[in-house]
């Protein structure tokens, strides 16, 4: 019996990869499942590299787009270009703060040992109700 998932089907699946489709999308133009694909992926690391040299074919001729938009004046583009290249001075910077004195420690223990204690009740009354409700049960005590 012929493999289904030949080389001429990860032929037309890579390739249609290359031309911006998704993965599902290029799996039925290859004729196969993506189960299909990602049993050869897990199973052939020759096919999982190309196939994200593929994915990176793709997503460099829609960088490419993006680039000539935003030298034509596009604000979005010019946006978008400068945030996916270079994150460290254009991308959205966040601060997290954390109060790590010993009053918040003290609380964040505090918090936990009520979960803790919330926790082995609602185990024991849900134990209990179990006997309730069969006596055959055997007891984990």
């Amino acid at each position: 019996m012929p493999l289904k998932f030949d080389k001429a089907a990860q032929a037309v699946y890579l390739d249609s990869l290359r031309s911006g489709n998704l993965k599902h999308e290029s799996a039925r133009m290859a004729g196969v499942s993506f189960d299909t694909v990602k049993r050869r992926r897990k199973a052939d690391p020759d096919f999982a590299e190309q196939e994200l040299l593929a994915m990176e074919e793709a997503r460099e001729g829609i960088e490419k787009v993006l680039y000539d938009m935003a030298r034509q004046g596009d604000i979005s583009a010019i946006k978008m270009w400068l945030t996916a290249h270079d994150r460290s001075t254009y991308g959205q910077k966040q601060t997290v703060e954390i109060d790590a004195t010993p009053a918040a420690v003290e609380l964040g223990k505090a918090e936990a040992l009520t979960a803790i204690a919330d926790l082995q009740r609602t185990l024991a009354e849900r134990s209990a109700q179990l006997q309730l409700d069969d006596p055959d049960i055997i007891d984990i005590d």
